[in-house]
């Protein structure tokens, strides 16, 4: 698994995440946001742009659940989004579909910031 940051505009950090999301992976970074944003990572708005992930497997899930948690803790958001119909799939066999914040595109998530903030 890679992550990115993409851009950061008007409070909203974009991130990309690539390849495969797995126990093999996180096993070498247990908090791969926290660790790429820094300092106030989960107190962010932020667009996790999933168009490049390859798998995603219940360990994956695990750390999408627990990061989503940070998230609403330190008052910060976490919107899915680009979701390929694999990964979708995993998500949604969990029901995870009912926790997390997901939109369909990049577009429909900065939407969600947006409506928030209005």
């Amino acid at each position: 698994m890679q992550l990115s940051i993409e851009s950061e505009d008007n409070g909203v950090v974009q991130v990309k995440s690539s390849g495969r999301i797995t126990q093999d992976q996180l096993a070498k970074k247990p908090d791969p946001l926290g660790d790429l944003l820094g300092a106030g990572a989960f107190s962010r708005n932020v667009l996790l742009d999933m168009s490049d992930t390859e798998f995603l497997d219940s360990s994956g899930v695990s750390w999408l659940l627990v990061s989503h948690k940070k998230f609403q803790e330190e008052q910060g958001r976490l919107i899915i989004h680009s979701v390929p119909p694999i990964v979708l799939n995993v998500i949604k066999i969990l029901r995870m579909n009912l926790v997390f914040e997901l939109a369909e595109n990049e577009q429909k998530a900065l939407a969600k910031i947006q409506e928030k903030a209005s």
